[in-house]
């Protein structure tokens, strides 16, 4: 009995690892705009939801039969009788030598299974969306609504007819089962915070500009920079552009890091998304010249080291001046990377670049 559900099961935590990695930077876009920081227990609460969900839907769809086989089927596709369940009950009642064979009918752990379905989802929804439990009436409702529809259209049209049974019983078994689990919630929260505490938590962190945050934030402006680079490309096809990457790069600078943050308030893209910016040492508005000195040396003197390098070989001089020049870029670079880890582990506070332009990010929670 217990085989029939453990295929769904285990399909599921198989594929929630690749769905967590697709949400995770829409997952911290989100925390970051509207906390300023990721609470670890927040996150769990939020994967175990999604893992819950994605476990629900496959134990509704799975085991997917034969194509073929399907478009053979003659039984009925719905079932549309309130409370037929307790016809088949009471049938099968007929046949129980004792109480433990009551549960080995499929007519009662169909029930039991429907129940348990969404008992997860009335808990999930009264302890940290906070919904009312009309509110969770009509959501799992929904919900259940959503299930039977996709087995009725025989998987969205995938299969040429229904290959399980839409039962208007499992509607009402479901719907119970999630005001239920709404109704048993204070059994299993009772030790957790509220959601306001989480909340008061994580605006509280928020304050602080984590190493973490201002990564994402770099990632952005990466893929927005990337973005300016490729409109380069394509303007400047009959020109030096289109031939040499290094020189659209330093334009896509020029414009993405050094004119925008002048009119977006002293942000870029990646910062505005992730509600952080730049100011002085005293928390003060930085002047122009501190923001441009800032990124002139991240963007046009540190992050393209290794291209510089690459140049310094090609160039004719003697070997001992490479070798020098090449040395001072090199140890320059690894000092960068040990700041980026020193930053990451929460040793420093700012980069070297930040300190000779007299600048630091500060939160806009």
């Amino acid at each position: 009995m217990l085989d029939a559900y453990l295929e769904p099961i285990l399909t599921a935590f198989f594929c929630f690892p690749f769905l967590a990695l697709l949400m995770t930077i829409p997952y911290m876009i989100y925390e970051y705009r509207k906390y300023g920081s990721i609470l670890v227990l927040r996150t769990i609460l939020v994967y175990s939801f999604v893992l819950y969900l994605i476990t629900s839907y496959f134990l509704v769809i799975l085991p997917l039969p034969p194509r073929s086989l399907v478009a053979h089927y003659t039984s009925p596709t719905m079932q549309l009788q309130l409370g037929h369940f307790w016809q088949d009950i009471l049938l099968a009642s007929k046949g129980f030598s004792n109480f433990s064979s009551l549960f080995q009918s499929p007519a009662i752990y169909t029930v039991l299974f429907n129940l348990f379905l969404t008992f997860p989802f009335g808990v999930y929804l009264r302890y940290y969306y906070e919904k009312k439990w009309y509110q969770v009436l009509l959501f799992t409702f929904l919900l259940s609504l959503f299930f039977e529809w996709t087995q009725l259209s025989g998987l969205y049209g995938i299969y040429p007819r229904s290959y399980r049974l839409f039962d208007v019983d499992d509607l009402l078994i479901n719907t119970l089962g999630g005001l239920f689990g709404f109704l048993s919630t204070p059994l299993f929260t009772k030790f957790l915070p509220k959601r306001s505490a989480l909340d008061e938590k994580a605006f509280a962190k928020g304050k602080r500009v984590s190493a973490i945050r201002r990564f994402l934030a770099f990632v952005i402006d990466l893929f927005f920079l990337a973005v300016v680079m490729l409109i380069l490309v394509l303007l400047g096809q009959e020109t030096l552009l289109s031939s040499h990457l290094f020189l659209v790069y330093l334009v896509a600078v020029f414009f993405y890091f050094l004119l925008f943050p002048l009119v977006l308030d002293q942000r870029t893209l990646g910062k505005m998304i992730v509600r952080i910016k730049w100011v002085t040492e005293q928390d003060e508005v930085p002047k122009k010249r501190q923001i441009l000195l800032s990124n002139l040396l991240l963007y046009y003197v540190l992050l393209p080291t290794p291209y510089y390098l690459f140049l310094l070989s090609k160039v004719p001089i003697p070997f001992w001046m490479q070798a020098v020049l090449g040395s001072v870029l090199g140890v320059n670079y690894c000092l960068f990377g040990l700041e980026a880890f020193l930053l990451l582990v929460g040793v420093i506070k700012r980069f070297g670049y930040e300190r000779v332009s007299k600048t630091k990010n500060k939160s806009t929670i």
